[in-house]
This record gives structure tokens, sequence and C-alpha cells, in this order.
């Protein structure tokens, strides 16, 4: 049967893969995983450079720690659901699977969220510069009900409500001028599509052809009432707002050795939106896309080498807060893994773009800069394969 929509993400497919993030977990709903349990934890040091320091408004030269623990158990209680659990610098997530509470071939999915450390960057571009109107701090927390099922051969639907808390807060480089969203509740539907094509090497344990994608749309309702902003910009959230999201991973064999990838990721918001359209981990902006073109070179057995092209676009409303402008930025940089064995590899990146919106390499602050580089080790505990 023809696919029905073109790609997305099969994070930590084998020992070769790469590591879990929070990111996966939340987008990818039903995708194969190559171990039925294991408890992996990641930790190193990540650091970043900014072409220009400016520390009033986070970019500076650090180093910070970053990793992650993930638990995976596809064999929980007598009804054998499936157990998720991550926590890492970018989020913390549980999540429990059932294909028996509903029947007749419907998952159930259980979902708590929270991202406790969040960097808000209420802005605007003026050249290649990125300048506040405020930028501050936050933390959410979210559950997610989610009942799914294959509409038909490689496509899974899945619908379910959801309600969050929203929490900000000052920090030291928020404009003293800037007003702060109040704190807030929000409840909603999210609509998850995916589809998957994706072809295992299976000597390698890593993907090989095909592609896999999720579209993801949300209609949002809040009780936010407060008017917030710069002050000659003061707005309010809109009752209810809409999303839609999308991520694709598409992988193209080359030779026997290498293997192209193209990793990409988007969105297109509510305009009104004002809180999550400046979340500072991904391009600002009610509309926003972030691409990377990688070649994976596999070194011997027990490496792998992948430089790649990264491209992102923004549009954001603009320093007058009625027009909006787009822009681009263009990067690049290289990702390696070095495997001692099944239980243990080294992980490294180091990744240029010309953005000073980047993720902060810091949870107690928002620090960051367009050169960002990685070094850590893996270590993976009582794995078992499927």
């Amino acid at each position: 049967m023809k696919p029905i929509l073109p790609c997305l993400a099969l994070g930590g497919l084998a020992v070769a893969a790469p590591a879990q993030s929070y990111y996966d977990l939340i987008e990818a709903r039903n995708v194969s995983r190559p171990y039925a349990s294991i408890f992996e934890v990641e930790a190193g040091a990540i650091g970043t450079m900014a072409r220009d320091e400016n520390p009033s408004v986070g970019l500076e030269d650090d180093i910070s720690w970053d990793g992650h623990v993930y638990f995976r158990d596809e064999a929980v209680g007598s009804r054998r659901g499936t157990l998720e659990a991550y926590a890492g610098r970018d989020g913390i997530f549980a999540g429990f699977t059932d294909g028996k509470l509903v029947g007749d071939d419907t998952l159930t999915r259980i979902e708590v969220r929270a991202r406790p450390w969040m960097f808000y960057r209420d802005g605007y571009y003026r050249g290649d510069a990125l300048v506040q109107n405020g930028f501050y701090d936050g933390r959410d927390i979210e559950g997610y009900l989610g009942f799914g099922r294959e509409a038909q051969q490689g496509l899974y639907i899945e619908l379910g409500p959801y309600y969050r808390k929203y929490d900000f807060s000052r920090s030291d480089i928020t404009a003293p001028t800037f007003t702060l969203p109040d704190d807030y509740s929000a409840y909603g539907v999210r609509l998850y599509l995916e589809q998957n094509t994706v072809q295992v090497d299976r000597r390698r344990g890593m993907p090989r052809d095909g592609y896999s994608i999720t579209l993801v749309g949300e209609r949002e309702w809040n009780d936010s009432d407060a008017v917030f902003g710069h002050p000659i910009l003061l707005t309010k959230l809109p009752s209810a707002v809409w999303r839609l999201r999308g991520r694709l991973e598409w992988y193209i064999p080359g030779s026997d050795a290498a293997t192209w990838e193209i990793f990409a990721n988007g969105g297109w918001h509510d305009e009104r939106d004002r809180v999550q359209n400046f979340e500072g981990q991904r391009p600002i902006g009610d509309r926003w896309a972030d691409a990377q073109i990688r070649l994976r070179l596999q070194l011997g057995d027990s490496m792998t080498l992948t430089p790649f092209l990264h491209g992102q676009f923004s549009r954001v409303l603009g320093e007058d807060g009625i027009t909006a402008t787009k822009d681009f930025f263009l990067g690049g940089g290289a990702e390696t893994y070095v495997h001692f064995s099944e239980s243990m590899s080294l992980h490294g990146w180091y990744s240029f773009l010309d953005n000073e919106n980047r993720p902060s390499i810091r949870v107690d602050e928002d620090v960051r800069g367009q050169h960002m580089f990685y070094l850590g080790f893996v270590l993976r505990f009582g794995a078992s394969r499927r």
C-alpha cells in the first residue's frame, strides 16, 4: 500500500542510534524501539560560545552539565503494558500505554509531561540581533490521555484531551519594563497522525531506509485574563488558540557505509499565541522550521561520524508589533558516537548556527551562543532486545 503521509522519528533504534530525548517521547507516538526493557544514563558537559558576548541578554561563553536518564519496560503488570520515563535538561516525561483497557485494537496512553526549566524570548530581529521585549523564565506541567489505533497499514491516528499549568517568573535578564504573563491553566484536545516506513539495518541496528512522519494539531483554551508585554506592545492571550506541528526523519541509503538523513520539524501557530510563540528551545515565531541534512558515515564496526548542514526559519512580529519579519539562519556541525560495547558509548557533537536564539545550556539561567558543543558517555543497563 502506498504511504499516505511522507516521514518522522525513531530516536534510539539501537546501540548505535542517537539517545532518547524529551521531544522524541512527546511527539513520536507508536514507533518501534530496539529494546523491550532498558535503563539508560547519559552524562557529559555542554558548552557554548557567543560570537559577541552580551550577558545582559544571555549571550555568553560558558560550560555546564548535560544528560538524561531513560527507562522503558514493555511488560508492566499482568496486562503487560509499556512504561516509559525520562528526565533531562529538556524536560521530564512519564508515560504508560495499554492495548487492552479499551480493546478493539485501541491503544490507551496516559502521559505526564513537565518542563521545569523553560526560557521564553519575547522579542524581534533587528538584522542578525535578537532584541528583547522581555526574556523571562517559565515552567509547565501537563497531563494527557490519548486513544489511538492504526487506521490502515502504516498510518496511526491518536486523539485525546490534555490539561496544562503554566507558571512564569522574572530572570536576571528580564527587561524591567516588561510585564510578565499571569500564571494560568489551559486545556485542549490533541490529534496525532503518524506514518512510518523506516527499515533497519539489522547487522548494525541503525535506520537505513524509509521515512517516518508525525503531524500534530491542537486546539487549546485558557483562563488567562491579564495584560502583559512591553509598555508599547501590551496584549493578552485570546481565550482559545490553535497549533499545528510536524516532525520528519528520512533515511536514504548512499552506500554500505553511508546513509543520508533528513531531520526536520516545524510549526504554524495562532499569531496571537504570544507565550508559546516565544519558547526559546526552538525557532521563535508563529511560523517556524528547523532542518538538518546529514550524512552518517560508518567508520568500522564501532564508530559513526555524521557531518550536517543546519537551517532555520522564523516568522515573527517586527519592532512595530504589527508587521512580521521572515528570517533565515544557516549553520552546520558534526556528531559522533564511539561504541565501546553494547552497554557503553562516547557521544559528542559540535554545532554552529547564525542565530542568537539557541537553546540554553543551563537550567538556572538563560545562557546561549551561536557555537555549541557537547561530550559525554552513554551507559545502558538491563538492556533486553526484542
